[in-house]
């Protein structure tokens, strides 16, 4: 059956287009990681910093 006149015809995406997804998307994914990597690094920190507070105030 042919397709209609109303019918848009979608071409594939060209392999240039095709790389450019690719490395962005492969950036998002990499930028997600450092993010959460910093996020947990911040958080073992401020524990850490915690225990010590308050292990100096047990000193005393």
């Amino acid at each position: 059956m042919p397709p209609s006149s109303s019918t848009p015809i979608i071409k594939p995406p060209s392999p240039r287009q095709q790389s450019w997804g690719t490395i962005i998307s492969l950036v998002i994914i990499i930028l997600m990681i450092i993010v959460g990597a910093l996020y947990a690094w911040g958080k073992r920190v401020a524990e850490e910093r915690a225990l010590i507070e308050q292990l100096e105030s047990q000193q005393f």
